[in-house]
């Protein structure tokens, strides 16, 4: 049965997203700035921007963060599926378009880690 859009946005909302507060640093056209990750899930993350910057939305960028693992930077190539003021700040959500394998499966680890830690304290 195919899926139309919707369902397939719901679907995503669903995921497990692992809390996370790291440094962003992001690239677009040249400009380099930088973002605070909020949450994390294997398809994307939450950024926290300051809300006087250059609206995002429909638009790609790079991304360079550190997972608490030890080992080197995640790098991804994304786009951007939404934003949405928050105060001061704007919420922006991430979807990674190009991303390594041995960094999509660091990222699955570390959700995954963080889920069972959830769960752990919900029994």
């Amino acid at each position: 049965m195919a899926r139309n859009r919707r369902d397939a946005a719901e679907d995503r909302r669903r995921a497990y997203r692992a809390p996370l507060v790291a440094a962003v640093k992001q690239r677009r056209n040249g400009e380099v700035a930088l973002a605070q990750c909020q949450n994390l899930c294997e398809t994307g993350m939450e950024l926290r921007r300051p809300a006087d910057e250059i609206p995002l939305a429909g638009s790609f960028m790079s991304l360079v963060f550190e997972l608490p693992d030890g080992e080197s930077m995640v790098e991804a190539r994304c786009a951007v599926v939404f934003e949405q003021p928050q105060g001061s700040f704007q919420r922006t959500g991430i979807r990674f378009v190009e991303i390594s394998r041995r960094d999509r499966r660091r990222i699955a680890r570390f959700v995954k880690k963080s889920q069972q830690a959830h769960d752990r304290r919900s029994v």
